[in-house]
């Protein structure tokens, strides 16, 4: 089980399989690597796959204590990462929350991002008078306010809310799903939580989207409650090379309840030559 330290002394664990053009995934908030189970099964047939534990959940440590778990200091141990591996240039995939990361790893170190991969993401989490597309702050409040109270009862109820009722018809599908997001490391404890809810509410790369410059792949559930189709839609229009795929009757994580499309998607995105 691979593991790397980074210049913190902090150990951090990720998932590698598989040989060629090298992409990198970047899970969503509260989850960790095991969710990317069907890429790397399947993508990794194609190219080599890495799946990384941000800093505090999964298998990476906390690190110190009273740490704070904020977007840079996951950008930067994805940047030693990258330099422990030996990597050049790479596509990198973000889910929901980790549409962030990417973007801002994108905007300090551009040379290093072949292509982007938005799952379910979106540019700002919190709505706004001139942005429809995200969620009201007394939403959070709420949210907040139970996880501090009921935190294990509330992160399942939240992540509950991933999917749509019919999404998942089989119930050995569903069971495995849920395996891959209750494995044995979740959850990551409440403070590394807490801490990534506030980070997340602080962002907003808005005006930032037009610099991407490099092919952009979008991935959008029609009826995503976590990240609305509109957020995917916006990013579609503001990111000059992005191509946008919307899956219909699908919620917040289509690479679990759609892998088959959304593997095909990735794979052919990755496999063009756009130069």
């Amino acid at each position: 089980m691979p593991f790397f330290k980074t210049t913190d002394g902090n150990n951090l664990h990720y998932r590698i399989t598989g040989k060629g053009k090298p992409i990198i995934f970047v899970h969503g908030w509260a989850m960790n690597s095991h969710v990317w189970k069907y890429q790397m099964d399947e993508v990794s047939k194609y190219f080599q796959v890495i799946a990384v534990d941000l800093r505090g959940h999964g298998k990476s440590e906390c690190g110190m204590r009273n740490a704070e778990y904020e977007f840079n200091i996951f950008i930067q141990d994805l940047k030693e990462l990258i330099n422990f591996l030996g990597i050049k240039k790479f596509t990198l995939a973000g889910w929901s929350m980790a549409s962030f990361i990417i973007a801002r790893y994108y905007f300090k170190y551009p040379e290093d991002i072949d292509k982007l991969i938005f799952i379910s993401g979106t540019p700002k989490f919190l709505s706004e008078n001139d942005y429809p597309h995200g969620h009201p702050m007394t939403m959070v409040n709420r949210l907040e306010q139970n996880l501090k109270r009921d935190y294990e009862n509330h992160i399942r109820e939240f992540c509950g809310k991933l999917f749509i009722s019919g999404e998942i018809i089989d119930d050995s599908k569903l069971s495995e799903i849920e395996s891959l997001m209750f494995n044995e490391d979740f959850p990551p404890s409440s403070d590394v939580v807490l801490q990534t809810l506030n980070s997340l509410l602080k962002n907003d790369i808005r005006d930032n989207l037009n610099d991407i410059k490099v092919p952009t792949l979008i991935i959008h559930g029609s009826i995503d409650k976590i990240c609305p189709l509109g957020a995917g839609k916006y990013m579609a229009k503001e990111i000059p090379d992005s191509k946008l795929i919307i899956l219909e009757g699908v919620g917040h994580a289509p690479f679990l309840t759609q892998p088959e499309r959304v593997n095909k998607e990735i794979k052919e995105f990755i496999a063009t030559d756009f130069h």
